[in-house]
């Protein structure tokens, strides 16, 4: 097995989450992170994800044969209110230039939600990642799942599973 496609995979999903916590938080002088949702339900990914316990997401997973991973972030209570579109277009911009594969709204959870897929290529490689941004009750939620392109689909399935049992107080 090549380790390229696992090292890179947690490469981009580290810069990744920095980007997004830091894209949609306030200056905040207390010193303190954003304050995240607490009571989310959600069913982890199971079959090949393992729990990532360093992370900068809420929760977050890793298929570590393959690289890709799921993950999802709350930020609660921040004087920014950026846009689902805004939030979105925060969140794949790490990945350098983008290519929107699909984007559609539609109700999640009760909210309205964005979901989209995008390609880039990351020093090179091609990657994938899809996104499923809402707001509910003064929190942000981004849901997500990146990999390099040949390994992407394979965990589609997973990441399905986890948005289906992902329930936001």
């Amino acid at each position: 097995m090549n380790s390229f496609a696992p090292r890179f995979s947690r490469a981009i999903f580290s810069l990744t989450l920095i980007a997004l916590a830091s894209a949609c938080v306030s200056v905040n002088l207390g010193g303190k992170g954003p304050e995240r949702s607490k009571n989310v339900s959600y069913s982890a990914p199971g079959g090949p994800f393992q729990q990532l316990k360093k992370t900068e997401a809420d929760a977050a997973w890793q298929n570590f044969s393959n690289g890709n991973s799921i993950s999802y972030l709350s930020t609660c209570n921040e004087s920014a209110d950026p846009s689902l579109e805004t939030a979105t277009e925060e969140m794949i911009s790490v990945l350098g230039p983008t290519r929107t594969l699909t984007q559609k709204s539609y109700m999640f959870d009760g909210r309205a939600a964005l979901d989209t897929q995008a390609e880039a290529k990351v020093e090179g490689v091609p990657t994938k990642m899809r996104t499923l941004v809402f707001k509910k009750n003064g929190c942000l939620y981004t849901l997500s799942f990146l990999g390099v392109t040949k390994n992407f689909d394979q965990d589609q399935k997973y990441f399905d599973g986890f948005v289906r049992g992902f329930s936001a107080p």
